[in-house]
């Protein structure tokens, strides 16, 4: 029998391990090999059951199935050769699908193998719904809550940036019920929608609303920074060539200066993990140029690359690819290339940002029927929830939230017995966010006080915030955003950048980053309200109460993902720590050290 300290100590052994392994391969730059292109199989027909088979080398690879395959079948297998599991232990869940009668999941016993997964049904589904359904047990596909969402009708095949769990809940357009319409927004190639209902014609990049407005769209689940390495002396570049029209890979990267081929792919497809991988272990990308592609297919190349945060520079943009990927990206993606590893490190923050805001299809699909249906347009509502006994510092937490770019926040500020001078309160009624004030007293524990400010939320997330921390304008976003193409049931940045406010340095500490992993700051912790109240909300502990709810997480089987951590500076105080590793903690082999607190527009501190 093992107690609870030795696994606490293997834990802890085991994920030093990990970290250190980390920051070796973050040290070491990957050699890129030539790329060998793949040939991906279609489906099959078993002769012994006459299941349809499908293989697939990547689980991304996999998924471009949904958008290739239109027949339907009662039984499916379906084979990963290179299966890897985002964080050791973990283990889907096949998604909901009607008329089940089994299923049998196998995975590899060390993370990293073949996967197969094999589904039976009383009644033939589609095959792309049924693939949906799989796609959910092998990698993570918690999509964002949303008090409202409108219901897809999807005509043929579904388009290959629709994520595979709208696509699993999608309906036929000729879907007919009594008493509600059918369905309240249409995806097709051609046809009129219903009565009552939207329209949008659909096409591999994206979709053309019915005013005649072209907008690029991309599964960010299929093109996101999972995994992007930090930027490194030595790191291998590349510049992009497309050649549609006259090359079955559509666009390739060359290493610069060899022009070896790295990576390459085809116009109008989903990147796989074979190729993000590539990406994420590039140093910048110079684009050619469009070549013979049409502006909407070079857009849409653009926009994948860019939600890699891979450094992408095209130096001239055609007026029509421009407008489509929009003032913002567009700016970006014409910035010259620096130097300095820091300032490329933000420039890659900064595309990847813009690109999943404008292009994901989370986001681009509601948008582009705002007319319509103005209000799914909006983002998730973010509550922050800040839990303080220090009225002092409140004015200046409350107004780096008040300076989030993001449009759908609230502030629940919690007085943990303490009561509020009146020039403190006339510092939070000027700021331009309503803040509201819930008193606790004194003798409730941490835990319990902050579930019950956790009561007064009213976003479907919720993101707990420190009043000692600093956050930049774009924190509550990033956070929204990799909750998004993580799929993970928690998100959070690292004590990466740490304020040493006895010395008074800034320090940048050796921390990976865009990983699934079991440690996040708890003063960055994002999550949906629903999550949260499901795993058991908020344990009435006095302290620790952050790392006892990643363990609430991760026990229910969900994922807490790190991403980057520019936008937030981790203050530590001479005293008044509940964990003290001591200083020379954090001053122990850093990246970088600054004097002072770190000014910089990305963290707020300028």
């Amino acid at each position: 029998m093992v107690t609870a300290a030795p696994a606490r100590v293997v834990a802890g052994l085991r994920r030093r391990v990990r970290r250190w392994s980390r920051r070796l391969r973050d040290a070491t730059p990957r050699r890129l090999a030539p790329w060998q292109e793949t040939v991906a199989a279609g489906p099959a027909r078993s002769a012994a059951d006459g299941a349809v088979e499908l293989a697939a080398t990547t689980v991304g690879e996999l998924r471009r199935h949904l958008s290739t395959t239109g027949e339907s079948t009662d039984r499916l297998r379906v084979v990963v050769r290179e299966w890897e599991t985002p964080y050791p232990g973990w283990s889907g869940r096949l998604g909901a699908l009607p008329y089940l009668t089994g299923h049998q999941l196998t995975l590899p016993t060390q993370g990293r193998g073949r996967a197969e997964v094999s589904v039976v049904l009383a009644r033939p589904l589609p095959v792309p719904r049924i693939l949906a359904a799989v796609l959910a047990a092998l990698r993570p596909d918690a999509p964002l809550p949303t008090p409202a969402a409108a219901l897809l009708a999807v005509g043929g095949p579904p388009p290959p940036w629709l994520p595979a769990r709208d696509a699993a809940t999608a309906v036929r357009p000729d879907a007919s019920t009594d008493g509600v319409r059918p369905y309240d927004l249409r995806l097709d190639r051609a046809g009129p929608a219903g009565p009552g209902t939207v329209g949008v014609a659909a096409d591999p990049v994206g979709m053309t609303t019915a005013d005649g407005v072209a907008v690029v769209a991309v599964d960010a689940s299929a093109a996101n920074p999972r995994g992007r390495r930090r930027p490194a002396r030595g790191q291998p570049s590349g510049r992009l060539t497309v050649t549609a029209g006259a090359d079955p890979t559509s666009w390739r990267i060359d290493r610069t200066p060899d022009e070896v081929t790295v990576v390459a792919g085809r116009l109008g497809e989903p990147l796989d993990d074979r190729q993000t991988r590539v990406l994420a272990d590039l140093g910048a990308v110079t684009a050619d140029g469009p070549g013979t592609a049409a502006a909407h297919e070079y857009a849409g190349l653009l926009a994948q690359l860019a939600m890699t945060g891979v450094p992408v520079h095209a130096s001239a943009l055609p007026p029509r690819t421009a407008a489509l990927l929009g003032t913002e990206l567009t700016a970006l993606l014409t910035t010259a290339p620096v130097a300095d590893l820091f300032a490329r490190e933000i420039h890659g923050v900064r595309l990847r940002r813009a690109a999943l805001r404008r292009h994901a299809s989370a986001f681009a699909l509601p948008g582009a029927v705002a007319g319509a249906y103005p209000s799914l347009a909006r983002p998730p509502a973010v509550t922050a929830l800040l839990l303080t006994r220090r009225p002092d510092r409140i004015v200046r937490a409350v107004a780096d939230l008040a300076a989030q770019t993001y449009p759908e926040l609230e502030i629940v500020v919690g007085l943990h017995g303490v009561e509020l001078r009146p020039e403190v309160r006339a510092g939070l009624d000027s700021q331009s966010l309503p803040v509201h004030l819930v008193s606790l007293p004194a003798e409730t524990g941490f835990g319990a006080a902050l579930g019950e400010i956790t009561r007064y939320a009213r976003g479907s997330l919720v993101t707990k915030v420190d009043d000692d921390d600093r956050y930049g304008p774009e924190h509550v976003w990033d956070l929204v955003l990799a909750r998004h193409y993580s799929g993970a049931t928690l998100v959070g940045k690292g004590a990466e950048f740490v304020h040493l406010e006895a010395p008074d340095l800034t320090v940048r500490r050796q921390m990976a980053s865009e990983i699934f992993t079991d440690v996040v700051a708890g003063g960055t912790m994002l999550l949906g309200r629903g999550d949260l109240e499901a795993v058991g909300g908020w344990r009435p502990v006095p302290r620790s109460v952050d790392r006892a709810l990643l363990d609430r997480v991760l026990g229910a089987g969900g994922l807490v993902y790190r991403t980057h951590g520019f936008g937030f500076v981790y203050t530590r105080h001479a005293d008044g720590h509940t964990w003290d590793p001591g200083q020379d903690y954090f001053l122990r082999n850093p990246l970088r050290r600054w004097d002072g607190l770190l000014r910089h527009e990305e963290f707020g501190t300028r």
